[in-house]
């Protein structure tokens, strides 16, 4: 199964590596197999559901934990070539925390505005590694229907601030309802969105943007810390666009106790959740080694980068 992983002609050269580390994101042009595309076209298309709450309402359908325990999935992780090259790009030990799906309608979804993973990325500290590799599973051609992604280099405009900015919400929207204030959905997500989605940031980001076009087999690695945005499938030939991200965190990563207590407010408060656990349960304690967690006996070492 290894060899139908990679394209065996992919490689990564001194200077993908460079512009990985100036700008926090690289396009790995052909990097999957069509087997591997059409495993997880499968995987993602038989998964993926509509949202059920206010989380995820931009997609016409989303779901976290896909393919997480996937055979086809962890062998991946154990191909030689697909372990150099994170390692070469990240420089790195690194291990595979979560599987995600996306879906785009034609002239209907729009998806997420600016952000950053502080949901994906939530049960372990600010400082720590952390990086997605962002597979669209339908061509995506920029100037025409688009349906990929604008991403901004972390060079011009870091992201790493938006992490901060997450936890200051719970504490700040407590105080106001213990004032007597009503607060609801739509004041949360002002507070979450606002900063970054503003009539005076949100052009600066849309002009300093880059927007690729992908054949299916390519993928995107970005970090945590770049700024990224959905672009809204237009009209043309593909009704709906469908992607699999797969997520990664370095094995010295910490758990975050009052990291995953903030997101868990606006979960329990403003019906925004993700439908996944797992940020709460990789750790017990913080401080804790996420890949330590007792959640991943049994496929701690598949989930594991050589």
């Amino acid at each position: 199964m290894g060899a139908a992983m990679i394209n065996p002609d992919f490689a990564i050269s001194d200077e993908d590596v460079e512009s990985f580390r100036e700008h926090g994101f690289l396009k790995l042009k052909g990097i999957f197999s069509q087997e591997l595309v059409e495993h997880m076209r499968s995987l993602s298309g038989s998964q993926v559901t509509s949202p059920t709450d206010n989380y995820g309402a931009g997609f016409s359908k989303l779901k976290y934990d896909i393919g997480n325990d996937d055979p086809t999935i962890l062998s991946l992780m154990g191909d030689p070539a697909f372990s150099a090259a994170m390692k070469q790009l990240t420089g790195a030990q690194l291990f595979f925390t979560q599987g995600l799906g996306f879906e785009l309608e034609k002239n209907k979804s729009t998806g997420f505005p600016w952000h950053v993973g502080t949901q994906s990325f939530g049960f372990q500290r600010r400082e720590d590694l952390g990086f997605t590799i962002w597979t669209p599973l339908t061509e995506i051609r920029a100037e025409e229907q688009a349906g990929g992604m604008k991403y901004v280099s972390k060079n011009v405009f870091s992201g790493e601030f938006v992490y901060q900015h997450i936890n200051m919400l719970p504490g700040f929207m407590r105080n106001e309802i213990a004032a007597g204030k009503e607060i609801g959905y739509d004041d949360f997500h002002k507070l979450k969105n606002n900063l970054l989605n503003s009539p005076e940031i949100k052009p600066l980001l849309d002009f300093s943007a880059v927007e690729d076009d992908f054949e299916p087999g390519d993928a995107l690695i970005f970090d945590k810390y770049v700024l990224h945005r959905s672009v809204p499938l237009g009209e043309g030939p593909i009704s709906s666009r469908l992607a699999y991200a797969l997520r990664f965190s370095s094995i010295d990563a910490r758990w975050d106790e009052s990291r995953v207590e903030a997101l868990a407010f606006p979960r329990v408060t403003f019906d925004y959740n993700v439908g996944s656990d797992f940020n709460e349960v990789v750790g017990k304690a913080d401080g804790d080694r996420v890949y330590e967690s007792p959640h991943f006996d049994g496929t701690r070492e598949a989930r594991t980068l050589a």
